[in-house]
């Protein structure tokens, strides 16, 4: 299925092409689209479809086109700019649900503080418990409105992995 032109071809400059996507973006998103454009292998929904919804999956498809475009345009001028693998995807609601618990237990710390013991409980969609883990280190995956970045969750690691727990 041919895709539709979206106002830019080899003629256009760069910063024709990242307003000309952001506007084409912009006309076909609603706000409880069943459809969103996101990296195949991480979910993360880079600009310019971040937190956009499509009402349909033709509608997703043309941004799914217009996004690569833009970001082959930020390419040039960011050659370091993340790479993602962008295909239109259907809406998951509350996919995972995340349980903490923390309970104090009988023991005392070296400074005399009491010992606490953590849990945390990953789950979605009704499939039964993924992980459980308890008093390990955790990492949030997510934020506020999408997948956090490799780098950002590396520095998570690195920060709660030397805490003196």
């Amino acid at each position: 299925m041919p895709v539709p032109t979206d106002g830019c071809d080899e003629t256009t400059s760069l910063a024709e092409t990242v307003g000309i996507a952001r506007d084409r973006i912009e006309e076909l998103r609603t706000s409880d689209g069943e459809f969103v454009v996101a990296c195949r292998d991480s979910g993360v929904q880079p600009e310019p479809v971040t937190d956009a919804r499509f009402e349909s999956y033709d509608d997703a498809e043309r941004a799914c086109a217009v996004a690569r475009r833009y970001r082959e345009a930020m390419r040039e001028l960011d050659p370091a700019l993340t790479r993602h693998e962008l295909v239109v995807s259907a809406v998951e609601e509350g996919a995972v649900e995340v349980a903490c618990v923390r309970e104090a237990t009988d023991q005392r710390r070296a400074n005399g503080l009491p010992h606490a013991r953590q849990t945390v409980t990953l789950a979605g969609n009704g499939n039964d418990e993924w992980l459980r883990v308890e008093n390990g280190t955790v990492v949030h995956f997510t934020g506020p409105d999408s997948l956090l970045d490799d780098e950002f969750v590396t520095r998570q690691l690195d920060s709660k992995l030397s805490e003196d727990a």
